[in-house]
């Protein structure tokens, strides 16, 4: 039969006997519900009991139309079966099923015979009670209270099983959003890093100009005392070879060299400072980054086992709404990689910042930024966590790309 019976409730049939004579028309009566709209389209048909679906009627016949509008939609109507369509066989049960345009059972009605009745039946008929589907065995019986305690007991598994899953779900989705607390406080980390990377590099590259301008100041001003003492020796010779002028002269010279001398050992020492914060800032964002790598693989495989729970809810009840990939799947696309990280190294004739790889961290002294570019260019790296993926295959890289959009 139909499984389906959640509408037959919107169309009842009323007073239908447990059986009509043979050869006669018949008509059965119905009211339909309040809310039940009713079209031209829906028939009401005789169905052998046992049917299965629509299409295993009898006969059928169109509903009448309501001519009255201001008539209630609960009142009574009828359908009127003519003897010729009707079955001959006495010995099956049918039974009236409304049923409506698209095609869907409404409502059906109990079931009947088609056989004359003698006086033995009618009283027979008259004792017993007006549901006929009672009629059954004692092994029926006991077979149907077994699949009803097996249902029972299936639907309290699924229900506990459904508990167990919300209930992790809930852990995950809590340990999900501590993840990404922490995930958030190191992008703040990070990008207060970078901040401070970008000062210290300012900083470092106006020292470098003022200790080049310095040095530039210094052997100008050396060369002009050279100059001036080659212009006034032969004259103080000449003049007086005793004078002290020439050991003045001399001694300014010699002090100011060890003053010039005084600032270049200031400004070594400050950029020895600065080299070694930017080594130490070097060495601080390569374990934030690190730790960011893995913080992300974290995220991702909660995500995985979110969806997983999820999947497994949904097959076990409909109740339970899946939750997307949208809880832990946001994550912040990092740029503090955009900018080259320069190291300060010593020359032994001049100072010149080696080119680092943003994606690795590799140094590469003497280089140009055209080489360190083709180099960064040969890295596979993830567009959404910076991760380099160069030992992984292609398929497992855009897998790991893809699930960043889930």
């Amino acid at each position: 039969m139909h499984n389906s019976t959640s509408g037959f409730s919107q169309v009842v049939f009323r007073d239908i006997p447990h059986s009509y004579p043979p050869a006669t028309s018949v008509s059965c009566c119905y009211t339909l519900a309040a809310h039940f709209q009713p079209s031209p389209r829906d028939w009401v048909g005789i169905f052998k009991v046992g049917w299965s679906t629509i299409k295993d009627y009898h006969t059928f016949v169109w509903v009448e139309s309501c001519g009255d509008s201001s008539q209630e939609q609960s009142s009574k109507r009828h359908a009127y079966f003519k003897d010729y369509y009707l079955p001959k066989d006495e010995l099956d049960f049918y039974q009236f099923c409304y049923v409506d345009s698209s095609g869907q059972v409404c409502g059906a009605s109990t079931p009947f015979s088609f056989k004359a009745q003698d006086v033995n039946n009618e009283q027979s008929a008259a004792n017993s009670s007006d549901d006929l589907l009672v009629i059954t065995t004692q092994e029926q019986v006991e077979q149907s209270d077994r699949e009803i305690a097996s249902l029972k007991d299936e639907a309290h598994r699924i229900q506990r099983q459904n508990a167990e899953l919300e209930k992790a779900l809930r852990e995950e989705r809590r340990e999900a959003a501590v993840m990404k607390d922490k995930h958030d406080e190191l992008v703040s980390e990070l990008r207060q890093t970078k901040e401070n990377k970008e000062s210290l590099l300012c900083t470092l590259q106006e020292q470098h100009e003022e200790i080049q301008h310095l040095k530039e100041e210094m052997l100008v001003h050396m060369a002009n005392q050279v100059e001036l003492q080659e212009q006034n020796l032969p004259e103080c010779i000449e003049s007086d070879p005793n004078s002290g002028d020439d050991n003045g002269l001399l001694l300014q010279t010699e002090l100011q060299l060890r003053e010039a001398h005084a600032v270049i050992a200031d400004k070594d020492a400050v950029i020895k400072e600065e080299k070694n914060l930017s080594s130490m800032l070097k060495r601080h964002n390569q374990e934030l980054a690190q730790e960011n790598q893995e913080l992300r693989r974290t995220l991702d495989e909660l995500q995985m086992r979110t969806s997983t729970h999820s999947a497994d809810q949904n097959a076990t009840t409909t109740t339970h709404c899946a939750t997307t990939q949208s809880d832990a799947a946001e994550t912040c696309d990092l740029s503090y990689d955009n900018i080259p990280v320069v190291s300060i190294v010593e020359d032994d004739e001049e100072d010149q910042p080696a080119l680092m790889c943003r994606h690795c961290l590799e140094s590469f002294p003497g280089s140009t930024r055209a080489e360190v570019e083709c180099h960064e260019r040969n890295h596979q790296v993830c567009p959404f966590c910076t991760l380099i993926c160069d030992d992984m295959e292609q398929n497992v890289f855009e897998d790991h790309v893809y699930s960043h959009e889930m």
